[in-house]
């Protein structure tokens, strides 16, 4: 383990990190906040400083990280990131604790959305405007680790997505740097993009801005207490559907378009699963909702709306919400519970277990079924039009069964606070989905986490980016044999 090299990289990354804490200083000095501007550049000296020392005192040349490497840097940064990400909102006195800043800070940069922060409205743009841009960070850092670092450590089943996007031959697929490029430029175009909708729709420079970086990220952070109810536009309530629908497809979609390889996205059997999914889910809540109102046509845009809203928000991990949906009936509420673990496409930015897993676990098990039917048989499950290796297989059923016992445990300590069972067992799967709304009287879709208690919070935390890590890169780092010399 060569540990120079992972803390010279988390020293930079750590730098880079500080630097980003400038912009809402910039904007609290030209709001007059001085304030608030002067936390965030005493957060943002802090951060750089820290983050040189360990910089300076690693730097080594440059090479290739090896594997085990890999897992330790990458929960390395992100830890720091969240740690160093909390300075400013604890230190602004915003009536939350340490364990509640780190709270917030875990929410934006895994783009959960939960949020511990009340009367938003009387906060300052500078902190309005750091929470979506963790949101907007922490979104890239997802796709990084999605492409670059995941498939090479087979998580989860993640290295069949080296297989699905790769070129139509070696000498024309993209490289792994290209590919990050591409898709990084992808997601700031769809950001640009959506804050040009939300503000001719209706929304200030600000709140246009603020919550592009946050639909795009599929983050849920808002600048009102009143989220997108606020601003009780039907307009940009479809403009924020549609791209909480965007958000959930792979981001190598751009440069899939942008090659014109349509062929590959006509046959990509995670998109076609996901739309299908997506329309079938609406479809079915659709219709009870309706059934429950008489068929009353008078109330059916209204139904279409909200449930198209909140049902994508929530498939995509997003967390916005403009109706209770708790208030729709029980099938409704279980149907909300069970989306909290599936999540948008593999490489995208939402969270939950993603449509590829699903698909591979469903696969497996068919061809499992038919080889016990007729064992003298052959039966090789395929994605695509390729096979479904041991190897992935395997990796889906280990990242299942992580993703089962995350969730007994995070339910059953979060029980020792002495909540319900509804909240422990919602909020555990929000958090590891990185979904933002829960269930319940306590955490529901119309309330906030702040109530909750100090340890639970912190807790959460660590869940969040437990999830957003994949769990096999978090958990790896406790087994004994990882950190043996031979390995």
């Amino acid at each position: 383990m060569r540990f120079r090299l992972i803390f010279s990289l988390v020293g930079f990354m750590t730098v880079l990190g500080g630097f980003t804490m400038m912009f809402p200083c910039f904007l609290d000095w030209l709001d007059g906040n001085t304030g608030s501007a002067g936390v965030f550049a005493l957060s943002a000296a802090l951060t750089v400083a820290s983050g040189l020392v360990v910089w300076l005192l690693t730097d080594t040349k440059p090479v290739p990280l090896r594997t085990k490497e890999m897992f330790l840097t990458t929960s390395l940064i992100w830890i720091s990131f969240v740690f160093f990400s909390a300075l400013p909102l604890y230190l602004l006195k915003l009536d939350i604790s340490f364990a509640g800043a780190l709270f917030e800070a875990s929410s934006g940069l895994t783009t959960t959305g939960a949020t511990v922060l009340t009367n938003l409205d009387s906060l300052s743009k500078g902190v309005l405007f750091w929470r979506s841009l963790m949101h907007w960070m922490g979104g890239i850092g997802i796709l990084v680790v999605a492409i670059m670092i995941l498939p090479t450590l087979h998580i989860g089943g993640m290295q069949l997505f080296n297989i699905e996007t790769s070129g139509e031959s070696n000498r024309d697929s993209p490289t792994t740097i290209q590919n990050v490029s591409g898709v990084i430029g992808y997601f700031v175009f769809l950001t640009v993009v959506a804050f040009i909708c939300l503000w001719v729709a209706g929304m200030d420079l600000f709140d246009a801005v603020n919550h592009a970086m946050s639909v795009v990220a599929t983050g849920g952070f808002s600048t009102h207490d009143n989220s997108i109810a606020y601003f009780n536009s039907p307009t940009i309530e479809w403009i924020l559907a549609f791209f909480m629908f965007v958000g959930g497809f792979p981001l190598m979609l751009g440069i899939l378009i942008f090659h014109r390889h349509f062929n590959q996205i006509r046959n990509n059997e995670q998109i076609k699963v996901y739309c299908l999914f997506c329309f079938g889910v609406v479809f079915s809540l659709i219709f009870i909702r309706w059934y429950q109102v008489a068929f009353d046509n008078n109330q059916l845009s209204q139904i279409l709306r909200t449930t198209i809203f909140d049902a994508l928000s929530i498939m995509t991990s997003t967390g916005f919400v403009i109706d209770d949906y708790e208030n729709w009936g029980a099938y409704a509420t279980v149907v909300f519970l069970l989306l909290m673990f599936v999540g948008g496409c593999t490489a995208s930015t939402t969270g939950g277990i993603k449509i590829f897993r699903y698909t591979i676990l469903f696969k497996t098990i068919h061809s499992k079924l038919k080889s016990s039917a007729r064992p003298y048989g052959v039966f090789i499950p395929r994605y695509g039009n390729k096979a479904v290796t041991e190897d992935i297989m395997s990796g889906v059923l280990v990242f299942f069964g992580l993703y089962a016992l995350c969730t007994a445990l995070g339910t059953l300590i979060l029980s020792f606070y002495g909540l319900d069972l509804i909240t422990c067992l919602s909020g555990t799967v929000s958090m590891l989905s990185n979904m933002g709304p829960g269930l319940g009287d306590v955490i529901g879709p119309d309330k906030t986490f702040a109530t909750l208690p100090e340890g639970v919070k912190a807790i959460c935390a660590l869940l969040m980016i437990v999830g957003r890590l994949e769990f096999v890169a978090v958990f790896v780092l406790m087994m004994p044999f990882f950190w043996k010399k031979n390995i």
